[in-house]
């Protein structure tokens, strides 16, 4: 038997999860990174204003937090799968549009 694709070209619901998983990562990594260094950029060009320092400061805090959460719900999303004993693998489906 031939192995039909949907629109998105997955037959395995597992495999698209766990690549749309793998891109809100990657998306989540880039934006950590941008404003990482906006702040830094910020602080380096405030000039010794207190408040564009105080500013940055918060801005690279933030930054920092919000990987924080990323890599906390990475395990949880870990934890989860291990827990319950998910393998993404095996939730593979016939298409959903019929292909």
């Amino acid at each position: 038997m031939a192995t039909k694709n949907n629109f998105f070209g997955y037959t395995c619901i597992g495999h698209l999860v766990s690549n749309l998983v793998a891109a809100a990562f990657i998306i989540s990594g880039i934006a950590f990174f941008v404003y990482l260094v906006m702040g830094g950029v910020q602080w380096l060009t405030s000039g010794g204003d207190k408040a564009k320092i105080e500013s940055s400061q918060k801005m690279i805090s933030a930054a920092l937090i919000g990987l924080a959460i990323v890599a906390s719900s990475y395990a949880v999303y870990m934890i989860v799968l291990e827990f319950f004993g998910i393998n993404l693998d095996a939730l593979c489906t016939e298409s959903p549009l019929g292909n």
